[in-house]
């Protein structure tokens, strides 16, 4: 019980995303007896693949104080290509071309958002429309589709019990940036530009180098996503995958990011995007209408904002009793010790 309260004190917003996740489960497990299966679970972990990719790569810019609103154009910009020349040059070899192209975005991004010292959100409006423009153009402005597909049955075989190999490549690739951030001089580089960026450039941190390793993870999250939704499918639109963006921002916000940078982390993404993706399983077994399926995004979403004000309202109401104990501690010792000299009036006068 202690290293749960423990736990709960350390991180309240990881520990309210985890009670979050296990109360929508829940919620469907008793009401539904069919979501309660092994086929649930593996639909749920195919929605993971992609959706935990980029809410993972948005987890990581906002902890660092900006926002990437091209992943989802870098992601359908990946998929076209990979579609687009598979057939030609095999799978791999468009699969690595992809995700290059989308990871050299990335960085090229970091890097100018770094030297020009602008926020990302203003780069990134531009970048959205523009890989938006390349992506109809590499597509010949319709939808491309595959030929051949054996990739995808290879795809979305099972391994295990609910797990593909798409699921499991998403997983490494949450350990290892888990790992990263954690254990890492870059990773702690990440967390202080978010909390506190005018004293960390101050410390002597390099702005250039975080944030260019933030928008290349994202842009290569982006690339892997875009391979695997192209893949799968057997096609891929221009124009397609502008969900991704919201979706992976509520599941990054879900996850216990902060609005305001510098804290959250790659366990959060992982719990953040499971509730989405539980919360988008449930609703289709209840068959529910998409308008109600944003209003219920929308309440969560909401509900886990409210929360986070609520926590750091806390924290400050926190911080402020303790510098009054100690300010009024302090006052305590410096009293006696001006009462304590019987002369000190006369050597006044």
């Amino acid at each position: 019980m202690v290293k749960i309260k423990r736990y709960v004190t350390a991180d309240p917003e990881l520990a309210f995303a985890v009670l979050l996740a296990a109360l929508v489960y829940s919620l469907f497990a008793f009401t539904n007896p069919l979501f309660f299966t092994w086929n649930t679970g593996f639909a749920i972990m195919e929605r993971f693949a992609v959706l935990g990719l980029v809410g993972l790569a948005l987890t990581l810019c906002i902890i660092a104080g900006e926002i990437d609103l091209s992943i989802g154009s870098n992601a359908a910009l990946t998929a076209v290509i990979v579609v687009r020349f598979t057939d030609s040059i095999g799978a791999v070899n468009s699969i690595l071309l992809g995700v290059s192209v989308a990871t050299a975005i990335g960085l090229t991004q970091g890097f100018l958002i770094a030297c020009l010292r602008v926020r990302a959100i203003v780069l990134t409006v531009g970048t959205l429309m523009l890989l938006r423009g390349v992506a109809l153009f590499a597509a010949d402005e319709k939808t491309v589709m595959l030929t051949d597909f054996g990739v995808p049955d290879f795809i979305q075989s099972r391994v295990g019990v609910i797990f593909s190999p798409a699921s499991l490549l998403v997983i490494t690739l949450f350990v290892l940036v888990g790992l990263f951030m954690r254990y890492t001089r870059y990773g702690r580089e990440i967390y202080a530009i978010g909390g506190a960026r005018k004293e960390a450039v101050a410390a002597g941190v390099n702005l250039r180098r975080p944030m260019m390793i933030v928008f290349a993870v994202s842009g290569f999250c982006a690339g892997v996503g875009g391979a695997i939704i192209g893949l799968r499918s057997g096609t891929a639109q221009p124009l397609g995958l502008q969900y991704l963006l919201l979706a992976a921002t509520v599941a990054a916000f879900i996850g216990g990011v902060s609005i305001l940078g510098g804290k959250g982390g790659v366990i959060g993404a992982a719990v953040g995007t499971l509730t989405v993706n539980i919360l988008n399983t449930g609703l289709v077994f209840k068959v529910t209408p998409a308008y109600e399926v944003q209003i219920y995004l929308g309440i969560l979403l909401l509900t886990v904002i409210v929360f986070q004000i609520l926590s750091m309202l806390y924290e400050t109401r926190k911080q402020r009793a303790l510098l009054l104990a100690d300010s009024n501690r302090a006052q305590a010792r410096v009293a006696p010790a001006g009462r304590s000299d019987p002369n000190h009036t006369s050597r006044g006068n």
